[in-house]
């Protein structure tokens, strides 16, 4: 299985979020919080929707979760856990990736 290129690692903003593909559920998206890069896919797991509302925006107001915009589901960053919403316990579906020569690249990208 091939690797993908997602994009440099400064493409994606501190405490911002950054979508990549066509915005549907087969999409991705990455999260940089303290540093640390996150990937997901772009997928509700309680409405099975995209979770951005706009491109890019995959958090709430303050930063501190990732929010889907169908029903306002909150969901840790680091853990992808939903800590507030319709769909308690549930995760995102996380994506393999490392960071070479600072690019994310996808090892998995059809997960």
């Amino acid at each position: 299985m091939a690797e993908v290129a997602l994009c440099r690692i400064d493409d994606i903003p501190e405490g911002g979020s950054k979508g990549f593909g066509d915005g549907t559920t087969d999409s991705v998206f990455a999260v940089k919080k303290d540093g640390e890069v996150y990937v997901y896919r772009n997928r509700c797991p309680h409405a099975g929707a995209p979770l951005n509302w706009m491109p890019h925006r995959f958090l709430d107001r303050d930063r501190g979760n990732i929010i889907c915009s169908a029903h306002g589901a909150l969901f840790d960053i680091p853990t992808g856990r939903c800590v507030a919403g319709p769909c308690p316990d549930q995760f995102l579906t996380a994506v393999t990736f490392e960071i070479r020569d600072g690019v994310v690249w996808l090892t998995d990208p059809k997960r």
